[in-house]
């Protein structure tokens, strides 16, 4: 249960921060190439990953606590 529920943070938090990175990119190419940039599907990557990432970094802090 515990790793089901790291999967669906790192899904939300993954989602918000590739669109929040994408905004960013989007930003930083306006003001340097005056046209926006960014990358097609980056939030659904950056939630992937995170999904990934996120409960393996749980893991690993579990273990380190007992």
């Amino acid at each position: 249960m515990r790793t089901f529920l790291a999967i669906i943070v790192g899904l939300i938090g993954g989602f918000i921060l590739g669109i929040a990175l994408s905004s960013v990119i989007g930003i930083i190419g306006m003001a340097i190439f005056n046209e926006p940039m960014g990358i097609k599907y980056l939030s659904y990557f950056t939630a992937i990953i995170c999904a990934i990432l996120v409960p393996i970094i749980d893991q690993k802090s579990r273990k380190n606590n007992e």
